[in-house]
């Protein structure tokens, strides 16, 4: 994607991107695919925000996919004689789809399609356990290659299957590169305009109050509603005397909520 940009803007642009690294295909199947949510152009150290004209699909495709196999090649998992192989075949064996622009100001669009992402590779309501017949049924979208939209597997054989999503301890998923890249933005390069002499500097806005949101819509569990009443919590105080708090606990009564 770095390429792709800088070499459609000819400089040295830098996009922000965010990348979702997904194994499972509708039915569960191995099926290793890739997301990118990305800026829609790229930015210097130096220059401004530098829109890209349009974006090539073909283009990021063919870049993908000789990057990857030149990769694959570099830690010898496959032999140069067996990629000008597949760089021969009439099909280049990859796709890319660019999906329509999303505005600054559609922050809800913006936030389902980052959920649609990183979303878990299987759905619960899709798995149906047959207890009489100790077999398991998965349905989802009709597959064209399988021509069918169900999976039907004894239970060890779908743990098995699921089981191979599971990613390694410490490996993440989740990617940011370019602008958000965690070296970017803890360079201490604030991304908003210098203040000139003679003008106020705006004071930091407060940052949004959405973790209790992010977590319901995640957990399906609100937060900030009491699991006793019912009603919903507010914040009336910060308690930073350790013996009133450690008093409070003991009774059962949250120091710093109503």
């Amino acid at each position: 994607m770095n390429e792709l940009v800088r070499s459609s803007l000819g400089t040295d642009a830098r996009p922000g991107i965010v990348v979702s690294i997904a194994t499972a295909g509708d039915l569960l199947q191995w099926h290793p695919h890739v997301y990118l949510l990305t800026t829609d152009g790229g930015k210097t150290d130096q220059g401004p925000w530098q829109s890209l004209p349009e974006w090539d699909g073909v283009r990021l495709m063919s870049l993908f996919r000789e990057r990857l196999l030149a990769r694959l090649v570099e830690c010898h998992a496959i032999s140069p004689e067996l990629v000008a192989k597949l760089l021969a075949w009439r099909h280049p064996g990859f796709s890319a789809h660019v999906g329509e622009p999303i505005a600054a100001e559609q922050k809800q669009h913006l936030e389902d399609t980052a959920a649609y992402l990183v979303r878990n590779p299987l759905s619960l309501k899709k798995l149906v356990y047959l207890d009489g017949e100790k077999a398991i049924v998965y349905r989802s979208r009709m597959n064209p290659f399988l021509g069918r939209n169900f999976e039907a597997m004894d239970p060890l054989e779908w743990l098995a299957r699921l089981s191979d999503h599971i990613p390694d301890p410490g490996q993440h998923r989740t990617l940011f590169y370019g602008e958000y890249s965690s070296r970017v933005r803890g360079s201490g390069v604030s991304a908003e305009p210098e203040v000139q002499a003679g003008e106020e500097h705006k004071p930091r806005k407060r940052s949004s109050p959405s973790w209790g949101r992010l977590i319901a819509k995640v957990y399906q569990v609100d937060p900030l509603v009491c699991t006793r009443c019912g009603k919903r919590m507010s914040l009336i105080a910060f308690v930073t005397d350790l013996r009133v708090a450690e008093h409070d606990e003991g009774r059962g009564v949250p120091a710093y909520w109503d």
